[in-house]
């Protein structure tokens, strides 16, 4: 867990923007580099790792990688693709590196079933993946370099990126060491930002062109009043001293579905947590000493709201922070802690989905918004437009917040 460079907003506003018009032996290589990292932060497991206990949150590591074959032959070299009339996508082309469909399709085996399904074995998957990546890059070879001949490549890359933090996870969740390099920075103190009111732009512009997730879509105009913004997410000093004061077990800062959860827990402070005698956090498969100066992790949003309603504050929404992210330079963002936001993960007007029609739209009205990105999310998918989204008890992800006020 030791310390590395703070991610500011507007560097990883470029990085994200030429991630999403890649193309042609750039996009060849951010693929190759995308698998290199999977395998990476998988094969150097065990046989007896890869057997994970069943449990939400996590899979099988030899079911996520034969889904990861599966998704990128589906979506890259099986189209057109259709809709039957039980709303399942269908390919026009059969499976022939990386089937069957209803083993691997994430939307078709329900995610208990999979602990008893047949999974090839190491060697079949290490085979069916380089299989799987050498004719996808062989197909895009043959791409013109349009946003529409590129999006179904440019999904598979964003989509492994997204598997690549899972398997990150995974590893923290279940007490496995750390992938090679990751670590949580350090942040330094920063007075809070204050954003005036204005008429702003909300999603992804209609002439930024290149990749767009569904939900990101349409831009639209959204009023914000005026707000105040923490520069940085919490750190844990500075959650520690709620935890201290016995900010658990006070029923106040804990409403409805909140308090609920904590009435089910035992513990008076975060589950990765523990003091013997000095306060300790589990990072992946050690226990370190508490560092005040970096961002609080592993929280789940109603720990974040109630650090807020202690603090005297709130969490700020989705659209208050995109456009802090937009327009303050001092705001401190990414490559840390993906953020709660106060914002239940709910369809822009005029939402339509896209071809990856479980992307977004099955998850919408349960699910709580989380913007920024993490120390294990790769490069590309940190822009201020992206919208992360988990259920708000989660607190296996690698998630913190900032507050905000009035």
């Amino acid at each position: 867990m030791s310390t590395g460079p703070f991610w500011q907003g507007g560097a990883s506003c470029v990085t994200m923007a030429e991630a999403r018009t890649l193309a042609g032996e750039a996009l060849a290589a951010a693929l190759r580099e995308s698998r290199a990292r999977t395998r990476a932060w998988t094969f150097d497991l065990s046989d007896a790792q890869w057997r994970v206990p069943q449990q939400p949150g996590v899979n099988l590591v030899a079911w996520e990688l034969a889904h990861l074959a599966w998704f990128a032959e589906f979506w890259v070299l099986r189209g057109p693709h259709t809709v039957d009339t039980d709303g399942w996508v269908q390919a026009s082309e059969p499976a022939r590196l990386a089937g069957p469909d209803a083993l691997f399709d994430s939307a078709r085996l329900s995610h208990i079933a999979r602990w008893a399904a047949p999974l090839p074995s190491r060697d079949e998957l290490g085979a069916r993946l380089d299989a799987q990546l050498d004719a996808c890059l062989a197909g895009l070879a043959q791409q013109d370099d349009s946003d529409e001949a590129l999006y179904f490549h440019r999904l598979a890359l964003f989509h492994e990126d997204m598997h690549g933090e899972a398997f990150a996870w995974l590893r923290a969740t279940l007490g496995y060491g750390a992938p090679a390099g990751l670590a949580l920075p350090r942040l330094a103190a920063a007075p809070a930002i204050t954003v005036p009111a204005a008429q702003v732009r909300i999603g992804w512009p209609a002439t930024r062109g290149g990749f767009a997730f569904d939900n990101e879509l349409p831009e639209h105009p959204v009023p914000l009043a005026a707000f105040e913004i923490d520069a940085t997410p919490v750190m844990a000093g500075q959650y520690l001293r709620f935890v201290e004061a016995g900010g658990y077990d006070d029923p106040a800062f804990w409403p409805g579905d909140a308090g609920r959860w904590r009435a089910a827990q035992s513990r008076s402070h975060p589950a990765r947590w523990r003091r013997q005698p000095q306060w300790q956090t589990r990072w992946f498969d050690r226990w370190l000493p508490l560092d005040p100066d970096q961002p609080v992790i592993h929280l789940n949003a109603w720990e974040a709201e109630a650090y807020a309603c202690w603090a005297g504050r709130r969490l700020p929404t989705a659209a208050e922070w995109e456009q802090a992210a937009a327009s303050q330079p001092d705001f401190a963002w990414g490559h840390s802690v993906w953020e709660w936001t106060a914002s239940t993960f709910e369809p822009y007007a005029g939402f339509a989905a896209g071809p990856y029609r479980d992307y977004s739209a099955p998850w919408f009205g349960d699910h709580r918004e989380l913007r920024g990105g993490a120390f294990a999310t790769h490069a590309r998918l940190h822009d201020l437009r992206y919208r992360n989204f988990f259920q708000p008890d989660r607190d296996d992800v690698f998630a913190g917040f900032r507050t905000a006020a009035p």
